[in-house]
């Protein structure tokens, strides 16, 4: 890792050193603006300084929130100049999810957009193409069963008017001195500075704020350590309040360069991108590997299958990173056949709303992408804390996990007693390491919690090493069942039904079992004008998994519970098992197998 150039580097110096070397190449493309790597550098240097001009200094926390755009990236690297810290805002928080972590995190300033107006709309009319309109509510409820629409989300049904969600948060502003502001639920808020043309009161424009860095000199300040905070990533927990993962130079900026080495990025690299800037995949790992090797940065504000055909054919985009709601849109969409996609080389796959039985290979061989791997990370640990190396069999990459980079070490343990568990044995998988944060904002308890005495982070993932040392994922240790004395991941047995040719998704939750102590209760979607019967379906399971694994009852659903999550939505499995429980699975001993 010595020789990495990046090892002791901050991310301003890391940009430096690129933008020095490749002043004219790409840095940033989006459907309407190209950014060179020194026009990045010096936006971001205005913007530092005219920041500094509003107050803000060195250690103060400032929020974004807006889509993916240039300004995102800007702003990120005008605070990391100042010595500021980027407090991550997912572009779909609610009032409730902005009062508490804009207040959580100290936040002195916001820099956002106004509105996002219907995304895929939006994108036709810059770019004079695009895909066609987003479903009614309707259409949407109705097609969930179908793999093409599942990608759409609250988000493509109307305008997001980020104001409005503002006003209803810190109503105060509209009536505030700019740069003065005093907000009763939000006491450290002074700067609103927001990403468009027209002026809103109580705010600052962006323009107004790039022009006055531009007449102004930054004053004498420290220079940002290493590790120095960069940024707050909130984690999008189901069942109570993000917390703020702290994020330090050191954890990222270093990564990112292994990271492109890993996956054999070079200046003639482009790398599409739709992943949110407020995930530690989206914000901070993509876009520091491409930039640590004078690639380019394809932005897409919203994803869409269509201008993603559209952008890797114009752009002769090389790697892709999408979840899997992104690969079924993109597999089942009727024009795909039409576009050339065959300059894709490699990408990350991540399966965050349930999968599907052989997406993966779907994704090598039919969207062309011979070097896709799974990869395995968390906001706490970064993202690609399990990587893989790209000749690995596609079986291999398939799997999420499997060995750590630099900079970090894992284990897997027993659970219950932190013994460490064979190869085989299913456990608790641990971190410990440079890419570790080091612990939640302002919660000193919750940060306790989540380490061992000595340092190892303790993930709340169920995982397993082989004989080869490979580590893999398997699920959340919290949602793992206890049937008898075995400990089974939901995902094996969502995996083998998923393989039936009528289900299209499949979630697993425990339920009490007299006998077993825990059984499991399956919930299905089928695919389009599919039809399946219970029996039909435990019956398919018999003597090809284990009988305990059998679902002891199927529910047939239109879809299931999620939450909005920063690469796509989660399932709540906790509702689903309160779902089940309400339909009277509460015991399921006398269910036959």
């Amino acid at each position: 890792m010595e020789s990495n150039p990046f090892l002791h580097a901050t991310v301003g110096e890391m940009l430096d050193v690129v933008a020095a070397r490749y002043p004219d190449r790409d840095a940033i493309v989006a459907t309407d603006e190209r950014v060179t790597y020194a026009a990045f550098r010096e936006r971001a240097a205005t913007l530092a300084r005219g920041l500094s001009a509003l107050g803000v200094a060195p250690g103060d926390n400032v929020a974004i929130w807006m889509p993916n755009r240039p300004t995102w990236f800007i702003a990120q690297q005008a605070c990391a100049r100042l010595g500021a810290v980027v407090v991550a805002l997912n572009p779909r928080y609610k009032a409730h999810e902005l009062s508490y972590i804009l207040a959580q995190s100290d936040a002195t300033a916001l820099i956002l957009t106004d509105q996002r107006r219907g995304g895929p709309r939006e994108a036709r009319g810059r770019a004079g193409h695009g895909p066609p309109h987003p479903p009614t509510l309707g259409e949407r409820r109705h097609s969930r069963t179908s793999s093409s629409t599942t990608v759409y989300s609250d988000e493509y049904l109307g305008n997001t008017d980020y104001f409005e969600t503002l006003h209803a948060v810190a109503p105060e502003i509209r009536d505030g001195v700019p740069g003065e502001l005093s907000c009763e639920r939000l006491p450290s808020l002074r700067s609103v500075i927001v990403d468009a043309d027209d002026d809103y009161p109580g705010c600052v424009r962006f323009r107004d704020v790039m022009d006055a860095g531009a007449e102004a000199a930054m004053p004498p300040l420290p220079a940002p350590a290493p590790d120095d905070l960069f940024a707050l990533l909130y984690t999008s927990g189901t069942t109570a309040f993000p917390k703020g993962a702290m994020i330090t130079h050191r954890n990222c900026v270093p990564h990112g360069w292994n990271t492109g080495e890993q996956l054999r990025l070079t200046s003639d690299d482009r790398v599409l991108h739709a992943l949110p800037a407020a995930g530690t995949w989206g914000g901070l790992n993509i876009p520091l590997s491409t930039w640590s090797h004078g690639a380019c940065l394809v932005l897409m504000e919203t994803f869409d299958a269509l201008q993603a055909f559209h952008l890797i054919e114009r752009e002769r985009c090389t790697v892709w990173n999408g979840v899997d709601m992104m690969a079924r849109a993109m597999l089942d969409h009727p024009e795909l056949e039409r576009f050339d996609l065959s300059t894709l080389r490699t990408g990350g796959f991540g399966a965050v709303g349930g999968g599907g039985h052989g997406l993966f290979e779907a994704v090598v061989e039919r969207l062309g992408i011979p070097q896709l791997y799974q990869p395995y990370g968390m906001t706490e640990v970064n993202a690609l804390s399990l990587w893989h190396d790209l000749d690995e069999p596609v079986e291999l990459r398939a799997l999420s996990g499997v060995k750590t980079p630099p900079g970090i070490d894992a284990r897997v343990v027993h659970p219950e007693t932190g013994r460490p568990c064979s190869p085989g044995e299913e456990g608790e998988l641990q971190f410990r390491g440079m890419l570790v944060t080091p612990g939640y904002y302002k919660k000193p308890d919750e940060t306790a919690a989540a380490f061992t005495r000595d340092g190892w982070f303790k993930t709340g993932d169920l995982a397993v090493r082989d004989e080869q040392g490979h580590v893999m994922f398997k699920g959340r240790l919290k949602e793992t069942l206890r049937i008898s004395h075995f400990m089974v991941a939901p995902g094996e047995i969502e995996a083998f039904l998923m393989s039936h040719p009528s289900v299209d998704q499949a979630f697993v939750v425990g339920v009490p079992d007299a006998v077993t102590n825990e059984a499991a209760v399956a919930f299905v979607i089928l695919k389009e004008f599919a039809t399946l019967g219970e029996d039909e379906l435990r019956l398919f399971c018999r003597g090809k998994i284990a009988s305990y694994k059998i679902p002891k009852v199927v529910h047939f659903v239109p879809d299931v519970p999620r939450t909005p999550g920063p690469h796509g939505d989660k399932v709540q499995r906790l509702k689903l098992r309160e779902q089940a429980l309400a339909e009277g699975a509460g015991d399921v001993s006398n269910r036959a197998l």
